[in-house]
């Protein structure tokens, strides 16, 4: 009988890594129960076959995947859509960062790669920005078709191979790449729709800060995230490709951000009856008084997401 073939990292291809943690398709579609998400038969088909889930770290990168490679399905992403308030947000850090790159740089045009139903080109079109964007989700496309961008359903490799004559001043992924089996395929793919001498801009949950402690969120273990982040991943990436890292930092991570991850990470405990070291009030209103006091915040940057500005060499 042949053994299982190794998942690999999805970063360096290497196959050596170390468990992390481990939880069942059964855990995690309670965890989504707990959140207020019920997933429908069609979306639990995204778990077909597989009997355990786990968080894995390359033994020679460093990166953080999951095993096995377990995208979800478009039935998977439609619940999250109808059930998640704000799941396409109408506002994010990272718009805002990217739109003062845009002025910043006097960039002209803009593709955005998973701008879902295009709030992020509404606001890049009033910029003065000339608008495009790429997205897998049918309905989302149409929608931000329906507010008067150019959106195709592709993917960014396909897009830039297709179309070798179509690049952008600047170009934005917010949350993309850790939804994806091949990032780094996405990545180049990105980077080839960016002009000489423009700009890509990435958003991705920071893996390195409070996703450290808050484990058990369902929406960063597949089917939903298939990898976490960290800055010296992104940093790497851009290496890889000769582009310059202009700005590399994360979101300001609040006191109340702290206790409230803390209170539902002792909640996920208790719900897969797992020990819990969170679980005293106490000691989560002093270790979030003791984080606010000392400022920590400014220097350690531990908030929800990690944003990279690269430049493309002008040759």
């Amino acid at each position: 009988m042949a053994l299982p073939k190794k998942v690999q990292c999805l970063l360096c291809g290497s196959t050596e890594a170390r468990r992390l943690d481990r939880v069942s398709p059964a855990e995690v579609v309670c965890l989504f129960a707990a959140e207020g998400v019920l997933l429908t038969t069609e979306a639990m088909d995204s778990f077909s076959g597989v009997a355990n889930i786990e968080h894995r770290q390359c033994l020679v990168c460093g990166f953080q995947f999951f095993d096995p490679i377990l995208p979800g399905n478009n039935a998977f992403y439609r619940d999250l859509e109808n059930q998640v308030l704000g799941y396409y947000p109408e506002n994010s850090p990272s718009f805002f960062r990217a739109l003062d790159l845009a002025r910043q740089t006097g960039a002209k045009t803009l593709m955005d790669l998973g701008c879902g139903a295009g709030r992020f080109l509404d606001k890049a079109r009033a910029a003065g920005l000339k608008t495009y964007g790429l997205d897998l989700n049918e309905q989302a496309v149409e929608k931000a078709r329906s507010r008067g961008h150019e959106v195709l359903c592709c993917t960014a490799e396909s897009y830039a191979a297709s179309r070798p004559e179509n690049r952008f001043d600047l170009v934005t992924a917010f949350e993309v790449m850790e939804h994806l089996s091949d990032p780094v395929g996405f990545f180049n793919g990105a980077a080839r729709l960016v002009k000489p001498g423009g700009h890509l801009a990435i958003a991705v949950p920071n893996g390195a800060g409070i996703y450290r402690w808050f484990t058990l969120d369902p929406r960063q273990w597949p089917p939903h995230h298939l990898s976490r982040w960290r800055a010296q991943d992104l940093r790497h990436l851009g290496g890889t490709l000769g582009l310059e890292v202009i700005d590399l930092t994360a979101d300001l991570l609040r006191g109340v951000q702290i206790r409230e991850t803390w209170r539902m990470q002792s909640h996920y405990n208790l719900i897969l009856k797992r020990p819990d070291r969170y679980s005293s009030w106490i000691v989560r209103e002093v270790l979030t008084f003791l984080y606010r006091l000392s400022l920590t915040r400014h220097y350690l940057r531990f908030g929800n997401s990690l944003h990279a500005h690269y430049r493309k060499p002008a040759t």
